[in-house]
């Protein structure tokens, strides 16, 4: 006897609002729509192909995040929103890059133009959700901005908007500079600079 599969495309589309409108290939086979139903609700515009293997409700609002979700959903929903992208995700500065900038697991080898891709290995304790992205905590934010080179005044900013709207402690500081191999002692010479303001 045939295999009989269940379509729940209504579950796919609440899946997909939860994330900014988009998914995976693989999110709609576990909805059970196969590819030639997906292909057939791409022909017929309720989804787009964003990516390769993403798509979008063609209906689903627009976020103000929209590039963020598109980022961790590119990212096999394995990377985190990372650097001055996380900063300003939080509004803990007035860092805008160029690209989404996304911290993949070291194995992950695609690459994209599209964004800026780092390579590490994220701890449970450096991850957290807000406004529905993956992203790095403030505080590993904070340390990968400042170890990739950002502003020292906006490095400086973040620290203290941070802290004042507690969503980080020194310590919690101090510690994500420590998990970072790059430029040691001038990340910590200029997060105690900040912590001293």
């Amino acid at each position: 006897m045939p295999k009989s599969y269940r379509t729940d495309l209504l579950g796919l589309e609440a899946l997909a609002l939860e994330r900014g409108g988009y998914f995976r290939r693989e999110d709609a086979h576990s909805h059970g729509i196969t590819d030639r139903l997906l292909s057939y609700h791409t022909n017929t515009g309720r989804f787009e192909r964003v990516l390769p293997a993403v798509f979008r409700i063609a209906r689903a609002p627009i976020s103000r995040w929209d590039e963020f979700f598109l980022a961790w959903v590119w990212s096999r929903y394995r990377g985190a929103i990372s650097h001055e992208s996380a900063l300003s995700l939080f509004g803990l500065s007035d860092l805008l890059p160029t690209r989404i900038q996304v911290t993949v697991p070291p194995d992950e080898s695609r690459r994209s133009s599209r964004f800026a891709i780092y390579r590490s290995q994220l701890n449970d304790d450096e991850i957290t959700f807000y406004e529905g992205v993956r992203v790095t905590t403030p505080a590993r934010s904070i340390a990968d901005a400042a170890a990739a080179g950002a502003d020292p005044e906006q490095i400086q900013k973040a620290v203290k908007e941070g802290i004042q709207r507690g969503l980080f402690v020194p310590d919690m500081l101090r510690k994500a500079t420590q998990r970072k191999s790059r430029n040691k002692r001038m990340l910590r010479r200029l997060l105690d600079s900040a912590l001293q303001q």
